[in-house]
Formats: C-alpha cells, sequence, structure tokens
C-alpha cells in the first residue's frame, strides 16, 4: 500500500513540476501555444513519456497512470495541433512499452481525439468556471468508461483503488488548468499595462502638441471669417476663403480627437438601456448609411440594461458603424445584432467589405494606426478607452474581401435592480 501511495506522488510531482517550471520562466500567448513547437507541447510531451515510464502497478498487467492530463491539456489549451501529436506520441510510446490492451488504447485515444478536435475550438471562448466543468465532465466521463471496461472483465478489486487514483489524477488536472489560466491572466494584464503605458505617454504628447496647435488656428479661422466679411472681394475670393475655413474646420476636429485622448473618462455611469440606445444610433446613421447605398439591417432584442454613459455609448457605436459603412461598395449590408447571453449584453456589427489582414487586425485600436486614406488612427482608439471605462470588452474578427465583426460586450444588469 505504502509503495502504491509513493508511486502517486511521484505521478502527482511529474505532472505539477514542470507545469511549475512552464509557470514560472515560460509566459506563452495562446496562438504561440498552438504551434506543434510550442514550449507548452514540448513540455507535456515529457510529462506524459514520464507518466507512462513510472507508472503505478495494481496487479501484474495493470498499470495507472497520469497520461489523461498531458492529452486533455494539449488539446484545450494547444488545440488540435498539439493534441493530435501528443495522442501520437502517446500511441507510439505505448506500443514501445509492449503488452496486452494497445488496439483498446489505440481505439479510445483517437475516438477521444476526434471528440477533442470539436470541443477544444470551443473551449477557449467560455468563462474560467465553464471550462472547470467541461475539463472536469470530459475527465470523469473516460474515468467512468474505464470503470466500465473493469466490470465487464469482472476486475471489481480495482474498483475501488481506480476511483482514488483517478481522484487523485483529477485533482492535479485542475491545479494545471489553474497554473496556465494564471499565466494567461498575468500575460493579459501585463499587455493592458504595457498598452495603458503606452497610450498615456503618447496621448498627453498629443493632446501637447494639439493644444499648441490649436491656438493659432482659432487665431487664422477669426482673421478668415472678418475677411470673407469683406465686400470688396471678388466671388473667387471668398470662394477660396471658405475652402480655407473648411479645411481648419476639419483640422480642428481630428485636434479634438487627439485630445480626447487625454481625456480622463471619469463621468458616473448609470442604468443605460442600451437597447434603446443602438436603435436611436441606428437612426442616426441611416442617412449616411443611404448616401453611401448602404444597407443597415438590425435584429435588437428589447429591454436589455447596462451600467455605461449614454453619450460615450453614443459615440463608440457611431464611430464603429461609421467604419463599417466606410469598409463596404455600394449596396454593401451592414447588420447589428443586440442580444443577452450568459450574463452579458453583445452588440455585433458586422459588415461585407473589404475585411482587414492578420497582421491589421493586430493592430487595431493603437494609437494612429488606420486602414483608412484620410483616417487619424484615433476613433478605435478612443472607442477601446471608453468601452474599457465602462467594464466592456470589445473582439474583431475579419476576413479579407468578405467583411468585419466587431463584437462589443457589457456586464449585464436587471431590471428588478433598476431604481
Amino acid at each position: 500500500m505504502l509503495d502504491e501511495i509513493q508511486h502517486i506522488v511521484y505521478q502527482v510531482l511529474i505532472v505539477i513540476f514542470p507545469m511549475l517550471i512552464y509557470h514560472l520562466f515560460f509566459h506563452e500567448k495562446a496562438i504561440q501555444r498552438r504551434k506543434a513547437s510550442s514550449k507548452l507541447t514540448i513540455i507535456l510531451a515529457i510529462m506524459l513519456v514520464m507518466t507512462m515510464t513510472f507508472p503505478v502497478e495494481f496487479s501484474k498487467g495493470y498499470y495507472y497512470d497520469f497520461r489523461m492530463i498531458p492529452f486533455l491539456i494539449a488539446f484545450f489549451y494547444g488545440g488540435v495541433t498539439p493534441g493530435i501529436m501528443i495522442s501520437a506520441i502517446l500511441i507510439a510510446y505505448r506500443y514501445f512499452l509492449g503488452g496486452d490492451g494497445f488496439y483498446v488504447i489505440l481505439l479510445n485515444y483517437s475516438l477521444a481525439s476526434v471528440l477533442m478536435s470539436f470541443v477544444s475550438s470551443k473551449y477557449k471562448l467560455m468563462r474560467m468556471k465553464m471550462k472547470l466543468l467541461v475539463v472536469s465532465g470530459v475527465f470523469w466521463l473516460i474515468t467512468f468508461m474505464v470503470a466500465g471496461t473493469l466490470i465487464l472483465m469482472e476486475r471489481f478489486e480495482q474498483i475501488h483503488f481506480m476511483f482514488i487514483f483517478y481522484g487523485c489524477s483529477w485533482v492535479s488536472l485542475i491545479l494545471v488548468v489553474f497554473v496556465i489560466e494564471n499565466v494567461n491572466q498575468q500575460i493579459s494584464i501585463r499587455e493592458e499595462l504595457q498598452r495603458a503605458e503606452k497610450l498615456n505617454v503618447i496621448s498627453q504628447l498629443a493632446a501637447s502638441v494639439a493644444h499648441e496647435v490649436r491656438n493659432p488656428m482659432t487665431s487664422v479661422n477669426g482673421f478668415l471669417q472678418l475677411m470673407r466679411d469683406d465686400h470688396n472681394l471678388l466671388n473667387s475670393q471668398k470662394n477660396y476663403i471658405n475652402i480655407a475655413l473648411n479645411e481648419l474646420s476639419h483640422a480642428q476636429s481630428i485636434i479634438n480627437d487627439y485630445l480626447a485622448l487625454a481625456k480622463p473618462h471619469t463621468e458616473e455611469l448609470t442604468d443605460v438601456n442600451i437597447s434603446k440606445e443602438v436603435n436611436k444610433t441606428i437612426e442616426l446613421m441611416t442617412s449616411y448609411s443611404n448616401i453611401q447605398n448602404i444597407i443597415i439591417k438590425s435584429d435588437i432584442q428589447e429591454e436589455l440594461y447596462i451600467k455605461g454613459n449614454k453619450d460615450e455609448i453614443k459615440q463608440v457605436l457611431v464611430n464603429i458603424i461609421k467604419n463599417g459603412i466606410e469598409a463596404m461598395e455600394s449596396y454593401g449590408i451592414l447588420t447589428v445584432k443586440t442580444f443577452a447571453h450568459d450574463f452579458r449584453i453583445y452588440i455585433e456589427i458586422t459588415d461585407t467589405g473589404k475585411g482587414m489582414s492578420k497582421a491589421q487586425l493586430k493592430n487595431i485600436g493603437r494609437p494612429f494606426y488606420t486602414t483608412k486614406e484620410k483616417g487619424t488612427g484615433v476613433g478605435m482608439t478612443i472607442s477601446f478607452q471608453l468601452i474599457h471605462a465602462m467594464k466592456g470588452k470589445v473582439a474583431i474578427s475579419s476576413e479579407v474581401n468578405k467583411g468585419t465583426k466587431v463584437t462589443i460586450s457589457f456586464p449585464q444588469i436587471f431590471i428588478e435592480d433598476l431604481s
């Protein structure tokens, strides 16, 4: 019995120690883990071989190990490519070790790999609580299948030990999940801090320059208006002055955008009927879309509420809808959907425009980055700031020549919560 406990402890250490190393020294982003050569995949491969090399022997020909942990983690946190790679290593090493039951392992893990390929794509979109439920559900499903196999083989004496062993394995699996999620959180926080620091420096500089430029522009604008009122001017000269005033007005709007970067968003958040605000914004933008020959379709779930600021919500929606309209040729379709899911409110704005490449998509929201010829790259930066200030999240997906979808989400509040 003591020998079995010792081997279980070895299995736990084989799983936990490499993950602590990964947590302390390697900080891979989710996209980096999808590669077959990622550090996570290498660590999981080592972990898999070690667990299978030093199993717990219950009786002659019956061995238990933690191979299921690297198998599940590879699919859930690496993706299909690392998952299949770990599965192939598992099957190949099991064949190398020899013994009965190889073809049962081959069949079981081949079917499990197919199932995990479908589940893993949705896993990354889940919240932490749901992730734990899914991981645990898959783990215990496989465990009960093993128990069923033992019952069919009339190996009843192993059932009690099997559940104790797999219970230890489940606890180790949950610890590994927490370690990787902690790594994800640290990367996210670090990136957010870097982005905020960079944005703060850029916004302060932009605001300082914009403020200095606006003062002489105000003087120029005033003198041009006085000159325009001079009755001795020719019509052509007045026309030139009007063109200059229009260009100054355009420059002034750009300067206001730069100043908005440094403006602290401290307005008090109030209860907002987001369904109503989205409908208002669509009505406001309809005339602009008609001029551009763009059709706006909407699917708005009524009576959805969030904590926010009406003016800032309007500013965000106008900017994103305007970008969508300008990204399309005539007779394009812009779709706006608003719905509630999992205690969050989602606003999806989808266009059928030219779309963006992965490189362009990665830079969206950065100060002064724009895909438009006459854009300043400030509008989306401000929109991101406003969304985050209202405790919201934004996600953008795009495909070249097919279109772009912007998804904004906010925590949902309910009517009974309103005073």
